[in-house]
């Protein structure tokens, strides 16, 4: 076990399929991980998993974050407990799936909201801790959704383009206070997407993307944690703005 990340503590936005492997290699790594989550299940599933590893390692914010108040609530915690956040890992997961002449402008609405609105009002509070503490690392999950379109998401491909512009931005402005801020644009996953209805109505839907793909399957979670640990770890302290797929050879087809 390299441990990389030792003496780091990580926030992690998002406690799903990719938020849990992320949580996994982190601590793995030696990290303390804070997890912040809606759903207070998922998130007490994912402490005591995490805990069987590394007794303590592991704490937890259920929170259902919807307005700048709920940020600063979060933000106020942090201070309270005197959590010092080295890494933030933002990786909302809520997508979509219709025709662009068929899609509801409130899931355009609630895609923005969850995949930029709430990343940006969070990066800001930690931003602003980071640089009372000498600097860290941001990193935000796209898509190759926000690099290439994607038929039937239109939703999805707008709110990962946005949160990619608004990462180069971050990188800009926050580089002299020593914080990185980089973004992984996963190509398709295998996440609660996956499992929904429409691919087990439409198998040959997802047998064409794992045919397009050079790789010639759809991606694990784990296969972007090497990337994750990468850009939270000090050895990529000269690398930010930059966005990184982690595809299988998709974006180049």
């Amino acid at each position: 076990m390299s441990e990389r990340l030792t003496g780091k503590t990580a926030l992690i936005f998002g406690a799903g399929r990719v938020g849990s492997s992320a949580a996994n290699a982190f601590v793995n790594e030696g990290a303390k991980v804070i997890l912040l989550d809606r759903d207070e299940e998922r998130l007490e599933a994912l402490k005591k998993k995490l805990e069987e590893s590394r007794k303590g390692f592991c704490s937890t914010i259920c929170a259902n974050i919807d307005s700048q108040r709920d940020v600063n609530e979060i933000s106020d915690l942090l201070e309270e407990k005197t959590w010092k956040v080295d890494i933030l890992f933002n990786c909302p997961a809520y997508i979509y799936r219709a025709p662009f002449v068929d899609h509801p402008i409130e899931e355009i609405d609630k895609q923005w909201h969850v995949n930029v609105r709430i990343v940006f009002m969070l990066s800001q509070v930690v931003a602003k801790m980071m640089s009372k503490n000498g600097g860290g690392k941001i990193i935000n999950l796209a898509s190759v959704g926000g690099l290439f379109p994607e038929k039937e998401h239109a939703g999805h491909c707008a709110a990962k383009a946005g949160i990619i512009a608004i990462s180069k931005v971050m990188a800009l402005e926050l580089a002299s206070a020593n914080i990185q801020v980089n973004v992984i644009a996963p190509g398709p996953t295998e996440t609660v997407p996956f499992t929904s209805p429409f691919y087990s109505q439409h198998p040959e839907v997802l047998k064409r993307i794992e045919e397009k793909t050079p790789a010639g399957r759809i991606g694990h979670p784990e296969d972007h944690t090497g990337l994750m640990v990468f850009l939270a770890s000090d050895e990529s302290n000269w690398i930010t703005g930059q966005v990184i797929m982690s595809d299988g050879g998709l974006g180049l087809v």
